[in-house]
C-alpha cells in the first residue's frame, strides 16, 4: 500500500514536471515578455520609441512599394492628430526619409526639436540626430532645386530665341540666294537679248 502510495506520488509529480517544463519550452510561463518597459504598455504600435522598433519600421517601409508607403504616411499623420506622441512623431521622421507622404519636412523638424530627447535611450537619441541632419539636407536641397529652376529661363523661351535667331540668318541667306539666283536670270536673259 505504501509502495502504491509512492508510485501515485512519483507520477503526480513526474506529470507537474512535463506540464512545467512544457510551459517553459513554449514561453507561456514569462509572462509578459515581449514587453518593453521603455515602451509605453498600450496597443498602440507606432507609440514605442524604442530603437529596433524604428528600425524594423524603416526597413519594413523600405520594403514597400511607393504607394504602400504613402498609405502608412496617411495612417501615422491621422494617428498623430488624436494622439499627439514622441513615437508617432519618431515613425513619421523615419518614414519621411523614404516618402513624401509622410508630411512637411519643416514640421517634422519643428515637432522633433519639441521632444525631451531625456526620455529617449542613447541610441535613439542618435538616430535622431541622424535622421534629423538628413531630412535638414533633403529640405535644403529641394529648395535650391525649386530656387535654381526659378533663375533658369524656361527652356522653351530659350529655344525660341535661338529658333528666332537662327530663322533670321536662314532667311538672310536664303534672300541673298534668291538674289544671286535672279541676277543670273537677268544676265542669261540679257545674254540671250545681246544675240
Amino acid at each position: 500500500m505504501k509502495k502504491l502510495f509512492l508510485n501515485r506520488h512519483c507520477i503526480s509529480f513526474f506529470r507537474l514536471i512535463v506540464v512545467l517544463s512544457f510551459f517553459s519550452v513554449t514561453g507561456c510561463a514569462e509572462f509578459n515578455s515581449g514587453w518593453n518597459q521603455s515602451s509605453p504598455p498600450n496597443n498602440d504600435f507606432y507609440a514605442s520609441t524604442d530603437f529596433d522598433e524604428l528600425l524594423a519600421f524603416g526597413e519594413n517601409m523600405a520594403r514597400m512599394p511607393p504607394s504602400a508607403r504613402t498609405k502608412q504616411c496617411r495612417s501615422l499623420q491621422k494617428r498623430q492628430k488624436t494622439l499627439s506622441r514622441t513615437g508617432i512623431v519618431l515613425h513619421l521622421m523615419v518614414g519621411r526619409l523614404l516618402s513624401e507622404g509622410c508630411g512637411d519636412i519643416s514640421k517634422i523638424l519643428f515637432e522633433l526639436n519639441a521632444i525631451p530627447f531625456g526620455t529617449l535611450d542613447a541610441r535613439t537619441r542618435r538616430l535622431v540626430a541622424i535622421n534629423t541632419e538628413a531630412l535638414k539636407r533633403i529640405g535644403s536641397s529641394r529648395k535650391s532645386i525649386s530656387t535654381e529652376c526659378k533663375q533658369r529661363p524656361n527652356p522653351s523661351e530659350a529655344e525660341s530665341k535661338l529658333i528666332k535667331g537662327s530663322n533670321k540668318n536662314d532667311a538672310r541667306m536664303l534672300r541673298e540666294k534668291l538674289e544671286a539666283i535672279r541676277s543670273m536670270e537677268k544676265q542669261i536673259d540679257d545674254g540671250g537679248n545681246a544675240q
